[in-house]
């Protein structure tokens, strides 16, 4: 609120508030054991994983290539899948 309400707040300030609060968020985060799901590049686990799409890569098969948004664990237990878009092989 009392960035909002600055009347002349720079871009480097505001980002610099960002990052704290990010900083501060994450740190609530590994209190509660609240784990972040971020499987770029791994393979795709439908127990953790919600595939949008599939494009066609030279990465091997049902391979993670983009985050589209991640996911959380709490406990180990899944409380929202990581949202991704996984590779399919090229037409040969």
């Amino acid at each position: 609120e009392a960035t909002l309400a600055a009347d002349s707040a720079s871009v480097d300030a505001l980002k610099s508030g960002v990052e704290l609060t990010l900083k501060q968020l994450n740190a609530g985060f590994e209190k509660a054991n609240l784990r972040e799901i971020n499987p770029a590049g791994e393979r795709f686990d439908p127990h953790q994983h919600q595939a949008i799409s599939m494009l066609p890569s030279d990465k091997e098969p049902n391979t993670v290539i983009n985050v589209l948004q991640k996911g959380y664990t709490l406990y180990d237990r899944v409380i929202r899948p990581a949202l991704v878009t996984v590779s399919e092989p090229r037409d040969a």
